[in-house]
């Protein structure tokens, strides 16, 4: 994936993403009065999603005003100019554990948690009322996310081998 973006005719930045994942353009305007918040403003972004790193890169940001043209380009695969940020999933603290008997013993511990989750969540359905089932349920999502993010790929992105099959592919 490839595009250039320009602002009023001035030399394009090309940005290109050679595996699979995102290549975006945003164009934002705010007007936040509380924040002094007043901008307008284009830039590029991507985010190269492979099985255990995402990589996030950005192009620089351009300061727009009224009566300013910007123009985007799908250009067909190639290079593109260097950008100015790149962070790696691999570079954060949110990597866990050298020893892999440890990451095993903590995925399981986790997935013990979630089976007796899913216990409760029934016993909920059979019990309480449906609002307050359906607010039980919820908080079990919001519980289930948090145990990925912060421990279950925090583990796969270190042990690439602990992953189980089904959740094989583009992921962390």
């Amino acid at each position: 994936m490839r595009l250039s973006l320009s602002v009023n005719g001035a030399p394009s930045i090309v940005a290109s993403l050679s595996g699979p994942g995102y290549l975006s353009a945003h164009l934002n305007m705010s007007d936040r009065p509380k924040e002094k918040q007043h901008e307008k403003s284009v830039r590029i972004n991507a985010f190269e999603t492979g099985e255990t790193e995402t990589v996030s890169m950005k192009w620089p940001t351009f300061q727009l005003g009224v009566g300013d043209v910007v123009e985007l380009r799908i250009l067909p695969d190639g290079n593109g100019d260097a950008p100015i940020k790149i962070h790696r999933s691999s570079d954060s603290p949110y990597v866990l554990f050298s020893s892999i008997d440890l990451a095993k013993e903590l995925i399981q511990a986790v997935s013990d948690f979630e089976h007796h989750l899913t216990e409760l969540r029934h016993k909920s359905e059979e019990m309480e009322p449906a609002d307050e089932h359906k607010k039980f349920e919820s908080a079990i999502g919001a519980v289930a996310w948090e145990l990925g993010q912060h421990l279950l790929y925090p583990i796969y992105r270190k042990h690439r081998e602990l992953i189980p099959d089904d959740m094989k592919g583009e992921l962390l």
